[in-house]
C-alpha cells in the first residue's frame, strides 16, 4: 500500500473548510513576542498560538510535547529514523498601512488577510492538516513524521536552539516550509551588529525609529530643541512646534529586512530632514548614522560584496534610537553564502570606529548550503514539479529560515503567486494556496519517510 494522491486530494477538499476555521483562530493570536511568563518566555500571545497548534496535534492524536513554552513538537509512525518539518508561529509586529485589523484574518475575494497569513502560521497549518491526512489514510511509513513548532523565529531562533538542546536526536530529512519554491538549498549569513555613540547632541533631544531588525522601519520621530521648522521637509516628513521645541516625524514603507529595497526607510527620511537645520558640528554624528541608513549594499560599512551563488550582501537599520546621551543603532546584514564573519568585521570594525562609532555587539548566524544533489533534495523538486509543472529551479534567498539550524532541511515555499507582503502590511494567502500547500507537503513528508 502506498499513498493515493487522489485519495489524499479528496481527503483535502473534504477538510478545507475545517482547515480554514482552525487557521482563522491561530491568525486571531496576536503573536508578536512580549514579556515572558511562566510557560511563555515569549509572551502570553506567543503562547496564545502555541496552544492553538497543540490542541490541534492532541485533537487529531499526534504524539505531541510542549518544551517549556519555547517550542513543542507532533509525530505519527514508528521507526528509528524521523523526517520533520520546522515551522513557526510568531510573528513580526502588524506595522502600519493595513486595510483590515491585522488580526482579524478576514477573508476577501478568496484571500486570508492578517499579519502571519504566509510567515509562517499558514506553513504551519498546511503542515499539522498535512501529517494529520497522512494519519487518516492509514498511509505505512517507514520512518516517523514530526512537526516542531517554535515561537522566537523572528526574533533570535532561541525556541529552537533550546529545543535541540533538550531533544539530542535529528532528522535525516525534511524542510522548513518559510521560504521559496522548489526549494532553497543556500542561505545568507545573518548578522546583527549593534553599534552605538556616546554624544550629547545641541540639537537633538531624542529620537527613535524602528521596531525589529528585520524591519525596514516605517516610522521614525525625533524632538528636536528649536520650534524652527524648515519651509521645505522631504517628502514623508513632517515637523510640528510644540512651544520652544518641535517634533519631527517620518512615514516609510515597512518590508523584509532581508530585502531593504522594497521597503522606504523611515529613519533615513527623518535624518534627511533633519539636515536640513545645518547641525552644529557635535551633531555630525547623524550624517554618520544617515551615510548608514541610506547603504543597502553595506558599502558605508565598508563590506559591500557578492558572490555567485547567493548575490549581493544587503544591509538594512532596523532600529535606532538616541536618548540625549547615546546614539544606538542596530544594523540586519545578510551576507554571502561563501563568506565569513571574520572577513566581513575586519572590513567593519575599522568602518565603524573612523565615522565615531563602536561596535557592541555582534550576532551572526551562518550561512546555511546544502549541495543540490542530496537525494531528498531531488524528491522534494520531483514532487514539486510534477504536481506544479513549475520548473524554476532551486533558489537561494536573503532570509532565514530554521533549516539553517539542521544542515540536512532546507526551505521550501510557504505560499504561491498572489500570495505574501510577509513583514508588510496587508499580508494575505490564498484560501486556494492552503489546500495546494496540504497537498503538497502531506506527498513531501510521505515520500522522504520511505526514500
Amino acid at each position: 500500500m502506498s499513498l493515493d494522491p487522489n485519495a489524499l486530494r479528496q481527503w483535502t477538499d473534504d477538510h478545507l473548510d475545517e482547515l480554514i476555521s482552525d487557521f482563522q483562530r491561530l491568525l486571531n493570536a496576536p503573536s508578536v513576542e512580549g514579556p515572558a511568563e511562566p510557560n511563555a518566555p515569549f509572551g502570553a500571545a506567543v503562547r496564545q498560538a502555541m496552544d492553538v497548534t497543540l490542541d490541534l496535534g492532541k485533537k487529531f492524536g499526534f504524539r505531541c510535547r510542549d518544551f517549556d513554552g519555547y517550542a513543542q513538537d507532533m509525530e505519527i509512525g514508528d521507526g528509528e529514523e524521523f523526517v520533520a518539518s520546522l515551522a513557526h508561529v510568531d510573528v513580526v509586529p502588524p506595522g502600519n498601512g493595513w486595510d483590515s485589523d491585522p488580526w482579524a484574518a478576514e477573508i476577501r475575494d478568496g484571500y486570508i488577510y492578517a499579519r502571519g497569513a504566509e510567515d509562517d502560521k499558514g506553513a504551519a497549518m498546511a503542515s499539522i492538516y498535512a501529517v494529520r491526512a497522512l494519519k487518516e489514510l492509514g498511509t505505512p511509513l517507514k520512518r516517523r513524521v514530526r512537526i516542531v513548532i517554535g515561537g522566537d523565529e523572528e526574533s533570535g531562533f532561541c525556541c529552537v536552539e533550546h529545543y535541540l538542546k533538550v531533544v539530542p536526536e535529528r532528522p535525516v530529512a525534511g524542510f522548513s516550509p518559510d521560504g521559496a519554491w522548489p526549494f532553497v538549498f543556500a542561505e545568507k549569513g545573518i548578522l546583527n551588529l549593534k553599534i552605538e555613540k556616546k554624544i550629547a547632541s545641541a540639537h537633538i533631544a531624542k529620537a527613535e525609529g524602528g521596531e525589529r531588525h528585520n524591519m525596514v522601519p516605517d516610522r521614525a520621530s525625533a524632538t528636536v530643541k528649536s520650534a524652527e521648522i524648515p519651509a521645505t521637509l522631504p517628502e514623508g516628513v513632517s515637523a510640528v512646534a510644540q512651544g520652544d521645541h518641535a517634533v519631527w516625524t517620518a512615514a516609510g514603507k515597512s518590508a523584509h529586512g532581508s530585502r531593504p529595497s522594497l521597503g522606504v526607510n523611515a529613519v533615513a527620511l527623518l535624518l534627511e530632514g533633519l539636515q536640513s537645520l545645518n547641525l552644529p558640528d557635535n551633531d555630525a554624528w547623524l550624517n554618520n548614522a544617515l551615510k548608514i541608513a541610506r547603504s543597502q549594499d553595506g558599502d558605508a560599512l565598508g563590506i559591500e560584496h557578492e558572490d555567485e551563488v547567493t548575490g549581493p550582501l544587503t544591509s538594512n537599520l532596523g532600529v535606532f534610537s538616541y536618548d540625549g546621551q547615546t546614539a544606538r543603532m542596530t544594523i540586519n546584514i545578510r551576507y554571502p553564502a561563501t563568506w565569513s564573519l571574520g572577513e566581513l568585521m575586519a572590513r567593519c570594525e575599522p568602518t565603524v570606529r573612523a565615522m565615531g562609532f563602536e561596535v557592541v555587539s555582534v550576532d551572526d548566524s551562518p550561512p546555511h548550503y546544502v549541495p543540490q544533489d542530496n537525494p531528498f533534495l531531488q524528491a522534494i523538486g520531483r514532487i514539486y514539479r510534477e504536481e506544479t509543472g513549475d520548473e524554476t529551479p532551486p533558489q537561494t534567498m536573503g532570509g532565514g529560515t530554521y533549516a539553517r539550524v539542521l544542515p540536512p532541511l532546507v526551505a521550501i515555499g510557504a505560499g504561491f503567486e498572489g500570495d505574501g507582503a510577509a513583514h508588510e502590511p496587508n499580508e494575505r494567502i490564498a484560501i486556494e494556496s492552503m489546500r495546494k500547500l496540504t497537498y503538497l507537503y502531506a506527498r513531501m513528508l510521505y515520500e522522504l519517510a520511505n526514500l
